[in-house]
């Protein structure tokens, strides 16, 4: 798997690459997602996640083996997610507010420390000892 998951302070976004054959798979490359739509990100197990995953749109699915590409939102007509998973347990989440995609799911191997970062970097700088908030 060659996934890149770029946290890009400057741009306040969060850039999803994915290469090679994963590109292929899920139909997309490169997913840009500004920060001041991003509602926040979790690590959660793909069980819980299923349920609200509609049908395939474009991409790549083998049950139990992969899930790439666009999936619907049941309920919510022209809504789409973005995934990308194969048979890890858990994947990293990341909810927004926009509608294409309102969610992306992403296997990877750093999922704890990106759903760390991003919510760090969504929430701003805080000072350890005010223990508040700083707008730079």
């Amino acid at each position: 798997m060659s996934l890149g998951v770029d946290i890009d302070e400057v741009a306040r976004e969060v850039v999803v690459r994915l290469h090679g054959l994963d590109s292929w798979m899920a139909l997309t490359s490169t997913e840009h997602l500004p920060f001041e739509t991003i509602t926040g990100a979790r690590v959660a197990p793909v069980s819980e996640l299923t349920s609200g995953r509609g049908w395939r749109l474009g991409g790549t699915y083998w049950p139990g083996g992969i899930c790439a590409g666009r999936y619907g939102v049941p309920g919510r007509s022209g809504a789409r997610q973005l995934w990308l998973v194969f048979r890890d347990p858990e994947v990293l989440v990341i909810d927004t507010t926009l509608e294409r995609p309102t969610r992306v799911v992403l296997q990877t191997p750093d999922r704890d420390e990106l759903a760390r970062r991003i919510n760090e970097v969504k929430r701003g700088p805080t000072d350890p000892a005010m223990g508040e908030r700083h707008d730079a």
